[in-house]
């Protein structure tokens, strides 16, 4: 892979015939697409796949894919009866802009599909979804979700607590902070923020251009009742698994081999 300058986690377009397709190779490997965040090349590429599939059963060539195919590609996938996961506009927005960097590249003319043309994007795409949680619904998110008790409260049978203080204290840290998962998952232990700022209740914290969407460093916030949770968690589980199996586990398994 790395010869051809592939990166882990770089996609690869492999036709029906189980042959990976060369023009699409150089396509991931180009300009247009190369130096896209690696979340938005994978929803890309997932994106064109399902168009590729689409015109290789009706037995349409790509590149010979009209204005009138693409039309009735989105009607498939957004108002057909046929299709049981139709998507939003929203959804169809990104697979528009996907398909256009495609055929752009390619330099298909005309384009059949162009996501700067108003007939080529959804009319009643919403650029976001906000849901409101109350905080008794949110605590009750994670006490199910997360810790592993029932709606009464009571811990579920079977449940592995394992990653229960890490799983807790990642979702309370993004949270609190505002950052991406990938910003946040990414970070080092020197770079959780450690300064206090004069209220008390948050500190302050740098993001490293390295890990933000926008290439950018950037300041952020998080609250000190998450950042207690993330030590609790450095200084326990997290230290644990580093230092390797606990006196108690090494005894079980001195028991098992002998």
């Amino acid at each position: 892979m790395a010869a051809v300058g592939l990166q882990p986690g770089d996609p690869v377009f492999m036709r029906p015939d189980f042959v990976v397709d060369p023009e699409l190779l150089e396509f991931v490997l180009s300009s247009e697409f190369h130096p896209l965040e690696r979340e938005t090349r994978r929803n890309y590429a997932l994106d064109i796949r399902l168009l590729l599939t689409w015109l290789w059963r009706r037995g349409i060539p790509w590149r010979q894919a009209a204005e009138s195919d693409l039309r009735a590609y989105r009607e498939f996938r957004c108002d057909s009866p046929l299709n049981p996961s139709r998507i939003s506009g929203a959804k169809w927005d990104r697979e528009a802009s996907a398909f256009t960097r495609l055929y752009r590249w390619a330099k298909v003319t005309p384009l059949p599909v162009d996501s700067r043309r108003r007939a080529d994007r959804a009319a009643d795409a919403r650029s976001s979804r906000v849901s409101w949680l109350t905080p008794r619904t949110w605590g009750l998110w994670q006490d199910v979700g997360l810790r592993g008790l029932g709606p009464d409260g009571t811990p579920v049978p079977g449940w592995d607590a394992r990653t229960e203080l890490r799983n807790t204290s990642f979702v309370g840290f993004t949270l609190s902070s505002g950052l991406r998962r990938q910003e946040s998952g990414a970070m080092l232990t020197f770079e959780v923020p450690s300064r206090p700022l004069r209220s008390g209740r948050y500190r302050h914290g740098q993001m490293a251009r390295a890990l933000s969407r926008s290439k950018r460093d950037r300041t952020f916030y998080a609250s000190v009742d998450s950042l207690r949770q993330v030590s609790a968690y450095a200084e326990s589980e997290r230290a644990w698994a580093v230092e390797g199996p606990r006196p108690r586990d090494a005894t079980r398994s001195c028991r098992r081999c002998g």
